[in-house]
């Protein structure tokens, strides 16, 4: 049964070999900005706080983040993608270079801006979230640059990530020349989509997405399980995927693949105020790497899970390490115990 693999040894066996992983990751780079503020009273030209700057904190989000996630946990990272020709392109390079990524591949386009993410903190309380980005899609001339930078890192990594967070540098075109170079190659590909082109993830190996965006692929509203088993047949029949791992929010993540649906339940913990923030990355980022250290996706679905949970209880500045996941991992007993498994067919 492939859920008897799934124990805490096995877990930790697996984590053992993150440490050396080389991965490209292809994707949309952020900055977070967060911007605290501390209410002194109401402003009397509207009913709004009127406070003091108390300072603000930038951290590399979207596929930067992800590839400072991975870092952590022992791997070595090359990185393509986009920043504009200002001071937050500027900012995200200098912390390439301190977290020790290959940024070779990362194209300065002085027609878009870097995307810029802020967050207003008013005493601790998100209050506001202001973006200031170009969303639309890069142009062509753009995304075969990015395609001719990356092919070439392929054929020295042992997994291939494409990061999508709908801001204009993972394209159709980019998406499916990534594919084909690294099929070319037989090199696993994770494929984390959004909502504009998680269709054009075609032949990617593996998918890790939220039920949201799952819904908008298929058109399909979950009702119950079997809406729910549908949904996954549909996506990875469209897809032709080995497994699609979709996350629920407190309902946990279920596992699609040929043989099985499985559900994972939630893991109970603590979250801090940001506990969504950084999440997606470290879930993606450790199921990548469990697969590409030869994992199997029921085990790569178990430490992705358990990284997310992890990722929740730390301050928003800091990443995930491997003891944050090992001692999890050897503790996984209970939950284990709680997955469901059923057939594709019955």
């Amino acid at each position: 049964m492939p859920l008897d693999s799934v124990d805490g040894e096995k877990l930790a066996s697996v984590l053992r070999k993150f440490q050396g992983r080389r991965v490209l990751v292809i994707g949309d780079l952020l900055v977070s900005r967060f911007v605290e503020i501390a209410a002194r009273k109401l402003a009397r030209e509207a009913p709004v706080p009127a406070g003091d700057f108390v300072g603000q904190t930038l951290l590399p989000g979207g596929a930067a983040n992800l590839s400072r996630e991975l870092v952590s946990l022992g791997a070595s990272v090359s990185l393509v993608g986009l920043v504009g020709s200002d001071e937050y392109g500027n900012w995200l390079k200098a912390e390439f270079t301190k977290y020790g990524l290959a940024f070779g591949g990362v194209v300065t386009d002085a027609t878009r801006p870097t995307s810029l993410r802020t967050w207003y903190l008013v005493n601790n309380f998100h209050a506001l979230r202001v973006d200031k980005e170009d969303r639309k899609d890069a142009p062509a001339a753009l995304s075969k640059k990015l395609l001719a930078e990356a092919e070439p890192q392929m054929k020295d990594v042992d997994c291939v990530i494409i990061s999508d967070y709908d801001r204009g540098a993972v394209t159709s075109f980019l998406i499916g020349g990534v594919v084909a170079a690294a099929h070319s190659l037989g090199k696993i590909v994770v494929g984390q989509p959004k909502m504009r082109h998680y269709l054009d993830f075609s032949g990617v190996t593996y998918v890790k997405s939220n039920l949201e965006e799952a819904e908008h692929a298929t058109g399909m509203a979950m009702v119950n399980e079997t809406s729910l088993r549908n949904m996954g047949v549909n996506l990875l029949s469209r897809l032709e995927s080995k497994a699609i791992l979709v996350t629920r929010g407190e309902q946990g993540v279920t596992l699609f693949d040929k043989e099985n649906v499985t559900l994972f339940p939630p893991i109970e913990g603590k979250k801090n105020l940001f506990s969504k923030v950084g999440v997606r990355d470290a879930m993606t980022g450790v199921f990548s790497l469990a697969v590409a250290a030869g994992g199997n996706s029921y085990q790569a679905a178990v430490l992705s899970n358990i990284a997310g949970q992890a990722k929740s209880e730390l301050p928003r500045i800091a990443s995930l390490s491997l003891h944050n996941l090992e001692e999890k991992a050897m503790d996984a007993g209970d939950f284990v115990s709680r997955i469901v498994q059923v057939p594709v067919r019955r």
